[in-house]
């Protein structure tokens, strides 16, 4: 999940490679949630979605200040590294994911993922402050 904690809409865009075997992780379809006081998310109170981009392995985002944009799902497996062995033959299927946010873009690819998405309350996110 991508947590923008800021003022300030941040610009989302990420691409997802076919399934390797049953199911990806990562959604062309992803779901968007308003924070509440002290960050929390605000399950019951699911927002709409647009994207902005047509293709069906590309995603274009334009999520607003205090939102979670969750843009993967993991059931039944704890995530540890982008390369893991996953149960059920899920795949890590993200395949470049892009972040502006006041002005810097941020890139990142399978590789790096870890780098930028820790677990955070159970959750594998990347907070934007």
């Amino acid at each position: 999940m991508i947590v923008n904690e800021s003022d300030e809409t941040i610009t989302i865009r990420y691409t997802i490679e076919p399934p390797k075997k049953t199911f990806g992780i990562f959604s062309n379809l992803p779901s968007m949630y308003p924070l509440k006081k002290k960050q929390h998310i605000d399950w019951y109170a699911k927002l709409t979605t647009k994207d902005l981009d047509t293709n069906i392995a590309a995603v274009h985002i334009e999520l607003p200040p205090k939102t979670v944009l969750i843009i993967g799902e993991l059931h039944n497996d704890n995530y540890e590294k982008y390369d893991q062995y996953f149960i059920n033959g899920r795949s890590f299927n993200l395949g470049e994911l892009k972040i502006t946010h006041a002005n810097n873009e941020t890139t990142i690819v399978p590789n790096t993922f870890d780098d930028f998405f820790k677990k955070n309350n159970g959750n594998i996110s990347y907070v934007l402050k």
